[in-house]
Order: structure tokens, then C-alpha cells, then sequence
């Protein structure tokens, strides 16, 4: 099933039920609170269903607009353990809010992975001048993109919780 059609009957209410994930991981004490920044309402739909189906994942949170999201993370509403960040949004792209992001102490640290449809080179090139942790293009298919989001999330609990500055 496309992506496009999963988010078709997420609309009307006709969805199969998808998989989990597997759970095992190297921490199973900790779980994650994501953030999602995306502007796109179908793909923020599908992306919250995978998260919010993952073991390892506690919280899901999306927020549509990047200036709002980093207002938010500013202030301490928002306290993620990993990013998912689309790189084309209004107002602000994904490299401008990855360059304040990291003027937060507090997410200094925190995993940052571009998670888009972009196939551009010059936004690959940049990714990996950039400090985030991965550039993944969203998948066509839901089983795909359960798949990379898991692998990321995996990584993300290997690598183990990120030191807080506040009590550094």
C-alpha cells in the first residue's frame, strides 16, 4: 500500500492494520519522546501512526510550523530525545531551524534526522554539513517507512540518553 493511499483511508476511516515493529533494543528501560516538525498534514498523519505504534517510543509530538516548534522547545514544552525534521516548510526551512535549534542548551546534543522527500543533491550535500544525525527520503510504502523510522529509532537508543547541561 503507497503512502498516498494508507493516508486516503486514514481519511475515511478504512485502514488495514499495520505491524509493529520489533522491539528489541539495547536499552529497554528508555523510551523516546519525539518531535516531529513537518507542514504537510498526510505525511505528519502517517508518521504519527508509525511512531505512535512503536514500542520504544513514549511520546509523539508534532508540530507543523518550524518557528512555532522552536518557540516551543525555547521555552521547555517541548523536551524531545530525537527530531525528525522535513527540510521544505514555510517561513523557515529544516537547515535554518537546525542552525537555532542548536543555540537551545538544552538541544545541543539531541538527534536531528531530515526525514523528506527531497532527492535534491544540493540538500544532501548540506545535510552532511550540517549537524544532523541522518537524511532519510520518506519511503513510498508504510512497511518502508516503519522500517527506516524503526532503524532510527534504534540508533538513537544505542547511542543512549544524551546528557541533560542543566545537570551536567
Amino acid at each position: 500500500m503507497s503512502l498516498a493511499t494508507f493516508a486516503t483511508s486514514l481519511r475515511h476511516g478504512s485502514r488495514r492494520s499495520a505491524p509493529r515493529p520489533s522491539a528489541a533494543a539495547p536499552r529497554p528501560d528508555w523510551n523516546l519522546n519525539v518531535l516531529l516538525v513537518e507542514d504537510d498534514l498526510a505525511d505528519t498523519s502517517l508518521i504519527l501512526d508509525v511512531l505512535n505504534r512503536h514500542p520504544k517510543v513514549a511520546s509523539a509530538h508534532a508540530v507543523a510550523a518550524p518557528d512555532i516548534a522552536l518557540l516551543q522547545l525555547e521555552v521547555g514544552h517541548l523536551s524531545p530525545d530525537l527530531v525528525l525534521l522535513d527540510i521544505h516548510m514555510p517561513r523557515i526551512d529544516g537547515f535554518q531551524f537546525l542552525t537555532r535549534l542548536r543555540l537551545i542548551r538544552a538541544m545541543a546534543d539531541v538527534p536531528v534526522v531530515f526525514l523528506t522527500t527531497s532527492v535534491l543533491l544540493a540538500d544532501l550535500m548540506e545535510s552532511k554539513r550540517s549537524s544532523a544525525a541522518s537524511y532519510l527520503t520518506k519511503p513510498e510504502t508504510y512497511a518502508d517507512l516503519q522500517d527506516r523510522l524503526d532503524g532510527v529509532i534504534r540508533a538513537v537508543i544505542a547511542a543512549g540518553p544524551r546528557a541533560d547541561p542543566d545537570h551536567a
